[in-house]
């Protein structure tokens, strides 16, 4: 549906936005796809290249900037998840999700541990209030850019927490449950109450896909 929709937008450098689209769905099913922690952070951050360079180069008039916020944010919070799985890799001695969530990690590393990974997956997601890269991202991204962010690059921050933060650290996330439900509600009524002023849909969109998320 997205190449369908760059059609007739996409008129200049059609190959390279092309292989650009090929890359960055190779990325995204290898992070849903990764069962071990190394492979998965390879595929999470190896979707920003192909996706910075969709809104840098096919994107609006504000494309720079909105492309280096979106990269910027996004990797800010990943070197958290990276400093977290060396830490769990120094403590495990494995990198395996799967052995992984079988084998609870010690309750004092977890609260730490579980900050860190939610730092990166909540700026994915986004939640307030990390969330201001996306209704820059969105509306300067070319539509099927947009589209894929909306539909697939959003719910990988969502994976990351059901897949991995969650089982991974469970007391830490017992812990944590009041300030998550804290701020979810925060971002579900801010989202739509900003969504609801809106006059560019790309920006409608954006801001429903925070509420939603």
């Amino acid at each position: 549906l997205c190449i369908l929709a760059s059609w007739n937008s996409i008129t200049t450098r059609v190959k390279e936005y092309m292989v650009a689209f090929l890359v960055l769905e190779t990325l995204m099913l290898g992070a849903f796809c990764a069962l071990d922690f190394v492979l998965f952070y390879i595929f999470f951050e190896g979707v920003l290249i192909p996706m910075f360079l969709i809104i840098g180069v096919w994107g609006g008039p504000r494309r720079e900037y909105s492309a280096f916020k979106f990269f910027l944010y996004t990797l800010a919070g990943s070197v958290l998840l990276l400093v977290a799985i060396l830490v769990l890799y120094s403590e495990a001695g494995t990198t395996s999700i799967v052995e992984l969530s079988s084998n609870p990690v010690a309750v004092s590393l977890q609260r730490w541990l579980w900050l860190a990974f939610f730092a990166s997956f909540a700026v994915k997601v986004p939640m307030w209030p990390v969330h201001t890269w996306l209704p820059d991202a969105h509306v300067e991204a070319p539509t099927a850019g947009s589209v894929i962010l909306a539909g697939v690059l959003l719910k990988m921050g969502t994976y990351g927490f059901m897949k991995l933060g969650f089982p991974l650290f469970p007391d830490a996330t017992l812990a944590f449950t009041p300030a998550i439900m804290f701020l979810a509600v925060v971002s579900i009524v801010y989202g739509a109450c900003v969504a609801l002023v809106q006059t560019d849909i790309k920006k409608i969109i954006a801001y429903s896909s925070i509420s939603h998320l």
